[in-house]
């Protein structure tokens, strides 16, 4: 993946600790996040007795970062922000422990304690600051003072507890339990839903902190730089299995970020107007800079980019578009593209446990449906040269975090294939389960089933429709054998895998095996003990060049047992009018990316 722009940010990361110091002032990447969050999560052991404290940069109350007072001269504002989102998660309502997709809306909307940017940087939201103790093993989060829910109820650390505690309940709607295991207490509240974390403690309205077992150095990306914070006060007198209806979920979310909603319906739209009490711990009080935000949402590819070509939208977030496609969008006049690198996002998906033939388990089978594939072929001549072919064939792409020794499965080996099917006892009679989604077809699953069909595999492929992608590609659909949980399927052929920044934080909600859903998404049901103990050993260390040493195992037993293969690394993009304003200075502007400031953007002579 490239190099991010060095350019420093508001936010950064302050602390005593030497070694992040250095890591802060160097040129960062993607992968500095790793290093950031690794050091941050043991910052004692590297700084002999002192916490390590992270705050803000200072700036003025009342005005938006980056002003020197309030004196300033007014600076441009406004506008409606009219966004596209071709997105099945915002048909599924906005509980923030239900979580498929909803980033679309919950960027203008709802807050995360702090979320990190690309290159690192910490961007505070309800969080002022955070300190982590000398042990590593507890996070002490600071409020922002005055933030306000969009009822105009006051924002306290209790409903920081109420909702990390609801995401260990599944009874709730959750399926982010997994990225709470680490928290002190979590098993038992699994297994008693009616209890609270002890690891989860309100000091005082504005403090929270957090204790886990035991250091964890993906704590801080994979869950605190994730999960929204929900109102407590609005989900009194309700039962947990009556969350997942609550008006919050079905109509409107009430948040604390930038823009209250003010209307949805869904697979159609969701409004948006400023909220003028808001309040981040970045600096930032008071109206946002656009008026209004509106997101439109599309119930096909084709949709979305006639409505982009037409004019009806200042922003589109184009997943994998194909080249005919991109070459339309970068066509349209008063337009641009920014392309985001999103590591490996597009891949096909094998149950491993109950195929219609045990063979798949076979991680012979696996690694021949690979060697068929040409993708040179795929990349550049049906998919328009749009994706990259990967030269590393794992989870993550970080260098460091990767064996040297790993299979590339490139180029294409039709005779490698052959053979490994018939060590394995392929029965080319055989017909698989094969589904895709999105529903509406790539043009490349067609010819992977030609060079799969070439050296004796044959499939059935069949759509996986929107709005039971979550029970077809994780659920158990046959409830006769509950026994044996997961998806009916053979193969899927799914987008959606990998790590925004190429690094390791977050692999095991896929590749655990404690993982299979609603406690993760895991959907192979990939079970590996050596890995999940290389896994869990890796995130414990205090450097990253002992983690190195554990995730490179990983990486190992992943690149030969094949779980899933990341067929491409993908690349999309967002079409941006030039009337819009802020978005610019994000790097990556996929939905779930971090540190992107939207209560910046604005439409220029609005």
């Amino acid at each position: 993946m490239a190099e991010s722009d060095p350019t420093p940010t508001r936010g950064a990361i302050v602390t005593p600790n030497k070694l992040i110091d250095d890591v802060l002032r160097r040129r960062l990447s993607r992968r500095s996040v790793l290093k950031v969050a690794a050091f941050s999560a043991t910052s004692a052991a590297l700084a002999a007795c002192t916490p390590a404290t992270v705050s803000p940069s200072p700036t003025t109350s009342g005005a938006p970062s980056g002003s020197a007072a309030p004196s300033a001269p007014a600076i441009a504002r406004g506008g409606t922000i009219r966004m596209g989102a071709f997105e099945g998660g915002l048909t599924d309502g906005f509980l923030p422990w239900k979580s498929f997709g909803q980033e679309f809306a919950w960027n203008w909307c709802a807050q995360t304690l702090l979320t990190i940017a690309p290159d690192g940087t910490i961007v505070y939201e309800l969080a002022a600051s955070h300190e982590i103790s000398p042990d590593g093993k507890m996070y002490t989060f600071k409020l922002v003072e005055g933030a306000k829910w969009h009822d105009g109820e006051p924002v306290t650390a209790a409903d920081v507890a109420f909702t990390y505690n609801t995401g260990l309940k599944t009874k709730a709607g959750s399926n982010v339990g997994g990225r709470l295991a680490p928290i002190k207490g979590s098993k038992a509240v699994v297994a008693d839903e009616s209890t609270d974390a002890e690891g989860i403690r309100v000091v005082d309205d504005l403090t929270i902190t957090f204790e886990l077992d035991e250091p964890n150095a993906q704590i801080l990306p994979n869950l605190f730089a994730i999960l929204r914070i929900a109102p407590k006060h609005l989900f009194e007198g309700q039962t947990l299995e009556e969350y997942v209806n609550n008006p919050i979920s079905t109509t409107l979310f009430v948040g604390t970020g930038p823009y209250k909603m003010t209307e949805f319906k869904a697979k159609e739209f969701v409004n948006f107007e400023a909220y003028p009490d808001y309040k981040n711990g970045s600096g930032y009080s008071g109206l946002p800079k656009a008026d209004k935000v509106s997101i439109r949402i599309y119930d096909s590819e084709d949709a979305q980019l006639l409505s982009t070509q037409s004019g009806e939208v200042d922003f589109n977030y184009v997943r994998k578009p194909s080249g005919d496609k991109l070459e339309q969008l970068k066509s349209i006049q008063g337009m641009h593209t920014q392309a985001s690198e999103v590591g490996f996002n597009i891949f096909f998906s094998v149950n491993l446990k109950k195929p219609s033939t045990p063979l798949l388990q076979d991680k012979r089978v696996r690694q021949a449906l690979v060697w068929a594939l040409d993708r040179d072929t795929l990349v550049n001549d049906v998919l328009g040269g749009v994706f990259k072919v990967p030269t590393i064939v794992n989870h993550w792409i970080a260098p460091w975090a990767n064996a040297d020794n790993l299979e590339t499965y490139h180029p294409q080996d039709v005779d490698k294939a052959k053979a490994l099917l018939a060590d394995a006892g392929w029965d080319p009679n055989v017909e698989l389960d094969i589904r895709h989604y999105p529903p509406k077809l790539d043009p490349d699953v067609p010819v992977i089933m030609e060079m799969w069909n070439a050296v004796g595999v044959k499939g059935k492929l069949t759509p996986i429709p929107d709005d039971t992608f979550i029970q077809d590609f994780y659920e158990d659909k046959d409830k006769s054998t509950p026994e044996d949980d997961g998806p009916s399927y053979d193969i899927a052929f799914v987008y959606g895998y990998g790590t925004l920044d190429g690094s390791p934080w977050g692999s095991d909600e896929t590749l655990g095996s404690t993982r299979a859903y609603p406690n993760g998404f895991n959907s192979m049901r990939y079970a590996n003990s050596e890995w999940d103990s290389e896994f869990a050993a890796a995130i414990k260390e205090t450097s990253q060049d002992a983690q190195a040493s554990h995730f490179k195992r990983c990486s190992e037993l992943f690149n030969d047992e094949l779980p899933y293969m990341p067929i491409y690394q993908r690349v999309d993009y967002s079409i941006v009018s030039d009337t819009l304003k802020g978005a610019e200075s994000a790097k990556i502007l996929h939905p779930a990316a971090g540190g992107v400031r939207y209560w910046e953007w604005y439409i220029e002579g609005a």
